[in-house]
């Protein structure tokens, strides 16, 4: 998998994820993650986080 296809998936991933966990802070009735809704969300949280930061990491080598 070439850097580009890695840099779209990741950008795509974060997207996504971040659609989730906005709609887990607005949603009404949450799901559950191991009994707390805490642990859902900042799953979710740290899931969209790492997807940034891994395609900002691969835009910045690919600059270099």
């Amino acid at each position: 998998m070439t850097n580009k296809n890695k840099k779209t998936l990741f950008l795509m991933s974060g997207i996504l994820t971040g659609i989730v966990f906005i709609s887990s802070i607005l949603d009404a009735v949450p799901g559950t993650l191991f009994g707390s809704i805490w642990f859902f969300r900042i799953a979710w949280l740290l899931m969209s986080v790492s997807a940034f930061l891994n395609y900002y990491n691969l835009r910045k080598t690919e600059k270099k």
